[in-house]
């Protein structure tokens, strides 16, 4: 079977893209109805305009066949609260027809019942790709049903600089053990081996490096004890994960101005792996994307123990239909359209439906991304507990970092982190 090709650049930006782009709110406010005899849609999305050319051209091209069923593009950027403007919209009846969500806002919305159940739609009309084929499904179901469809997946694979690497006589590691040994070693020529963003900040990226060594160790920060959540490992287990992480630090593996460093995406570690002077990072598609306009030296790989089920998150947008809209099995038609191979065609992202996701071609440097998405799995083990994720997240981040900066040993960093957890979990 022919393997379908990415087409265009989540970078790119385009003209066509800020024509299409609208503003205002969605529901009858914003045009959305019917006006003889024609369906008028509204989709919000929350990416930049100067991101959108692929799917902008996936709508153009559904407006083109579907003379009937028209949809414009609304944008929303430039807030962290979209999820409770939609919901604001949606209790009082207006809002788009169909909405961009990511995996964690699903959830929330799907109690008010703010969204339409996907699910109920699908027994009449199934995707290309049958529903249950989906990836994330976990995150996008509430009481038996599903509330939206998975849309794009994405992951942190491990993007290194191909050169360094080779001049260092090293292939990716494959596991955490190696490649703390391999950063190390080449850390000793005066280039950083291995760097990640160490900082105690909520909202650090060291978060994703420290949940996959968790996976891959068999252990979760939070867990769920036939219907009872409790931590999701011991004190010594923390203890040790945190004695790991410092020792990238301690054997030079990775420079400590990393403790500085918040995001994942930070300018300094793209342009590092990029030029060369950084050989291993973790990065998104799209970062590594980035990255690779700089340099095509830098390419992707799995993660360490990254073909493993469950050892590495699998992030990711979803598509939902409000509740509150006139048109559903027309917004329905849509929705599954934007999951079509056809779509994908334009729309430079991995898909969520499995049957697309395994005939695409994946873009040069990026075969890291598509051998490890398949085994990623969702944060729904930590949606469906008593804690929230930023809770989680918070928490972690600063008792990693509190090693690493000295202010604590790991015994007593692992004992407040597992008393942290146990106090959030009581509420």
């Amino acid at each position: 079977m022919r393997r379908r090709q990415f087409i265009g650049s989540l970078a790119a930006a385009s003209a066509l893209g800020a024509t299409t782009t609208l503003a205002g709110c969605g529901g009858s406010d914003s045009g959305s109805g019917s006006s003889g005899g024609k369906v008028q849609l509204t989709f919000r999305q929350f990416d930049p305009p100067t991101e959108i050319d692929g799917l902008t051209k996936a709508v153009q091209a559904w407006n083109k066949s579907h003379a009937d069923i028209q949809v414009k593009i609304e944008t929303l950027t430039g807030s962290d609260d979209y999820a409770q403007q939609f919901a604001r919209e949606a209790n009082s009846g207006s809002g788009p027809d169909v909405v961009q969500l990511g995996f964690v806002n699903v959830k929330d919305l799907a109690k008010p019942k703010i969204l339409k159940p996907v699910s109920e739609l699908a027994e009449k009309s199934q995707p290309d790709t049958p529903i249950d084929k989906f990836l994330a499904l976990d995150i996008n179901r509430f009481e038996e049903q599903t509330w939206a469809l998975p849309w794009t997946v994405d992951t942190f694979a491990l993007a290194y600089n191909s050169t360094t690497m080779k001049k260092a006589g090293m292939k990716p590691p494959t596991s955490w053990d190696e490649l703390r040994d391999n950063a190390a070693e080449i850390s000793k020529s005066g280039t950083a081996g291995f760097a990640f963003p160490g900082a105690s900040s909520p909202t650090a990226g060291q978060w994703f490096a420290i949940n996959y060594y968790l996976w891959s160790n068999g252990f979760t920060l939070i867990a769920d004890n036939g219907g009872s959540w409790a931590p999701g490992a011991t004190v010594e287990q923390f203890r040790s994960a945190m004695e790991y992480f410092n020792s990238l630090f301690t054997t030079k593996a990775t420079p400590r101005s990393m403790i500085a460093v918040e995001a994942i995406n930070d300018p300094q570690l793209i342009s590092g792996v990029a030029g060369g002077t950084v050989a291993m990072t973790m990065m998104a598609p799209q970062t590594l994307r980035q990255a690779r306009e700089s340099s095509t030296k830098v390419v992707s790989a799995v993660m360490p123990d990254g073909l493993t089920d469950g050892n590495t998150h699998l992030g990711g947008r979803s598509l939902g239909i409000n509740a509150s809209s006139d048109h559903p099995e027309e917004a329905w038609e849509f929705v599954k359209y934007l999951n079509s191979a056809k779509a994908f065609e334009d729309i430079p992202q991995y898909p969520a439906a499995t049957t697309v996701l395994n005939d695409l071609q994946a873009p040069d440097g990026e075969d890291g991304y598509q051998q490890q998405i398949p085994h990623s799995r969702s944060f729904a083990r930590y949606t469906a507990g008593p804690v929230p994720v930023a809770t989680l997240q918070k928490l972690t981040c600063a008792a990693f970092g509190s090693v690493y900066a000295g202010q604590k040993k790991p015994a007593q960093a692992a004992t407040e982190l597992v008393d942290g957890i146990a106090s959030a979990i009581k509420g």
